[in-house]
């Protein structure tokens, strides 16, 4: 008898939108939901299970919460290659979740720099969003085994490639390579904010 293999979603989203409507339609489909803090709350409103995404990272509360999905855990449950049998191997071996699907956007630059304003020090880019891209950039990389989804108004296509159990290489591409275009713009900003600061 083959052992069933759990099916994994991480979901992290500043902008949530639609994502509580998403994330219960996954659970439907059979998905465990893991979440980051805030998504998390939003979440529990609607009765969502989700697994705490520390669960999985096993990071101490630390850094003022810097690290909280940057992990050995996480991305290798992203990044490792379903179509590989070392690789399939090593992730049984060391006790890695499959994470097949990433929903993930990030925290505005211009939230960054407005939030700042309110801290002593203004230190504007500790505030900007380095654990999301991260996380986007390795699903991205491994479209073939992993759906990334970084904008709210693809949770329907998703949701029916999904439910249909046929995924298509054309979505899997439409996504990556929207989700490298989120990235590079989002670094852009970053980029145009440190010109404006240099002296």
């Amino acid at each position: 008898m083959v052992k069933k293999i759990n099916k994994y979603a991480l979901i992290s989203v500043h902008e949530k939108r639609g994502v509580a409507e998403f994330a219960s339609q996954l659970v439907k489909f059979g998905y465990k939901i893991i979440a980051t803090e805030g998504t998390g709350e939003e979440l529990k409103k609607y009765k969502i299970p989700f697994i705490p995404c520390q669960k999985i990272s096993k990071n101490p509360k630390c850094f003022d919460g810097y690290m909280k999905s940057m992990s050995f855990p996480i991305e290798s449950g992203i990044i490792f290659n379903r179509l590989n049998p070392a690789h399939v191997k090593e992730a049984k071996k060391l006790g890695i979740k499959q994470i097949d699907i990433v929903v993930c956007n990030f925290f505005p630059v211009k939230e960054a720099m407005e939030y700042s304003k309110t801290e002593v020090k203004k230190n504007v880019i500790i505030n900007f969003d380095f654990g999301g891209p991260t996380m986007v950039r390795v699903a991205a990389q491994n479209l073939r085994n992993v759906l990334v989804i970084v904008d709210p108004s693809d949770y329907k296509k998703a949701e029916k490639a999904v439910s249909l159990n046929e995924i298509s290489d054309k979505l899997k591409y439409y996504l990556a390579l929207k989700a490298f275009e989120y990235v590079l713009n989002y670094d852009m900003q970053i980029v145009e904010y440190l010109k404006g600061e240099k002296k």
